[in-house]
């Protein structure tokens, strides 16, 4: 009798469970949000809050933006970023 030993990567069978957005991330999403509606160019330095985990979690990304003559990046919020806050 020949047993085969499989292996499956770690974390398979674990459910990706996320846990719910702070108060700081919430107030920091808000903050991100109005800038955005406004054309106000945003990122870490003007969101007071937690802004990298909101970054790590894809709520906030960048974004290339094209001016005239020149690109820049920018911070953008998801629609999913949008759609949580509702």
């Amino acid at each position: 009798m020949i047993t085969t030993i499989i292996s499956f990567p770690r974390g398979h069978f674990q459910k990706q469970i996320q846990r719910p957005l702070t108060a700081l991330m919430i107030s920091a999403l808000l903050a991100a949000c109005e800038k955005q509606k406004k054309g106000i160019p945003f990122g870490p330095a003007d969101i007071k809050g937690s802004f990298t985990s909101l970054i790590a979690r894809g709520l906030i990304i960048k974004k290339q933006v094209a001016f005239p003559g020149q690109r820049k990046l920018s911070w953008q919020v998801t629609p999913e970023a949008i759609t949580m806050l509702k």
